[in-house]
């Protein structure tokens, strides 16, 4: 997506100017943001405090670092491990460790105040933010948001540990984003003030393109995830099973530590119409891979773990790209997808209705599937993208 940030953030950053006028008896350690001595956003030394960074399944992190890089703002990152996986990014950022010290905690404090830090935001409440983020910026009086998840506050031993209604009582914290209802109402039953909490989604970014209509039969079924429990690869597996005698092609594609368990499945089951094709890296090749999809088949299930998506990015990619999205009735996504006119969703754990949605999906007709996709894309466009991110945030500091 092209982004013409230069007007919307110009009257964006007015008003927040506005907003931040006047002065308060702080500790010297506040934010130029709490004492609106700062001529603007742009004068604003911004930390993002993470796990490991850059991550490929964390695409909507570089997103929100892309866009502060690109539109000039002051930004570094301070994290404490090793990224998962080895991706190259395509704007210039500073990135720092601080865990190789035997106090990385000290490190840390150190590293804000050397930077003259005036914000800091932390993706996932646990660990970053339970660990790091929260008791040092308490110690400096750095103001700090946090965007909850997913695995870090629904998880039920992170559930029991992660401090988040602590968390969201500090005077520092200016607000917790989170991505639904669905994670506000969680939030509140956790103790978090439903006033602390900021509805985003998570900052996608795609090529809105126009839709042509396919006059081609529903054949190629693509997944895109990563290979642990809460995605369910292992139902769809099932699903290839039952539509084996039918023309439809699965594609898999992902990568983790369930990879052999499925490959596994597939031999046992004897299928010849299922695949795993290994990892996507990056966005263009995500898009080549729905530019030949019919369906996204995106199974989400809630792990024994009780971790589970929030909403998966790749629906909102399938969105965009005018693919259609087949999914499961799992934490917030029947917020994003309405069955039968933005996509389709089924129970979770259920091949066999699962089936048959993708053979009612398949007996469309071309227009109709046609209508369902271009009602998607509207969709997405309202609800998910960097810059509707990157406003609620900037507001969230406003506050």
């Amino acid at each position: 997506m092209s982004i013409n940030k230069s007007k919307s953030n110009l009257s964006l950053k007015n008003k927040l100017k506005s907003l931040f006028s006047g002065n308060s008896n702080k500790s010297r350690y506040q934010s130029k943001l709490i004492r609106g001595d700062f001529d603007s956003l742009h004068d604003l030394n911004i930390a993002y405090v993470l796990k490991g960074f850059p991550t490929l399944s964390q695409t909507f992190v570089s997103n929100e670092l892309r866009y502060l890089v690109e539109d000039g703002f002051n930004v570094v990152v301070f994290c404490y491990m090793d990224p998962a996986d080895l991706v190259e990014l395509d704007f210039d950022l500073e990135v720092i460790r601080f865990d190789e010290s035997d106090d990385p905690t000290g490190k840390l404090e150190q590293l804000l105040l050397d930077y003259e830090i005036d914000i800091v935001h932390t993706h996932f409440v646990y660990p970053p933010c339970t660990e790091y983020t929260f008791p040092v910026c308490d110690r400096l009086g750095i103001p700090f948001t946090v965007f909850a998840h997913a695995v870090d506050i629904f998880k039920y031993d992170v559930d029991k540990i992660n401090r988040v209604d602590e968390i969201s009582k500090s005077p520092f914290c200016k607000g917790i984003l989170t991505l639904s209802n669905y994670h506000k109402n969680h939030l509140i039953e956790r103790g978090v003030d439903k006033d602390k909490i900021h509805i985003t989604r998570q900052a996608t970014d795609y090529e809105i393109e126009e839709l042509e209509l396919k006059e081609r039969n529903v054949r190629n079924i693509v997944s895109i995830s990563r290979f642990v429990e809460k995605k369910g690869i292992d139902v769809l597996i099932d699903v290839a099973d039952i539509l084996r005698d039918e023309d439809y092609e699965f594609s898999i594609y992902g990568f983790g530590g369930l990879e052999k368990a499925y490959q596994r499945q597939i031999d046992e089951l004897n299928l010849d119409n299922i695949s795993i094709k290994g990892r996507l890296d990056g966005p263009q090749e995500v898009k080549e891979v729905f530019d030949k999809a019919d369906i996204l088949a995106s199974p989400c299930r809630i792990a024994e773990n009780g971790d589970r998506d929030g909403i998966p990015t790749v629906i909102f990619e399938a969105m965009a790209y005018g693919v259609c999205v087949l999914t499961t009735e799992v934490s917030a996504i029947p917020e994003v997808i309405d069955d039968g006119r933005n996509g389709f969703i089924v129970p979770p754990d259920s091949p066999e209705i699962f089936a048959d949605k993708i053979r009612e999906i398949a007996n469309l007709s071309p227009e109709e599937r046609f209508e369902i996709a271009k009602q998607a894309q509207v969709d997405v466009q309202d609800t998910s993208s960097v810059d509707e991110t990157m406003k609620t945030l900037f507001l969230t500091w406003s506050l």
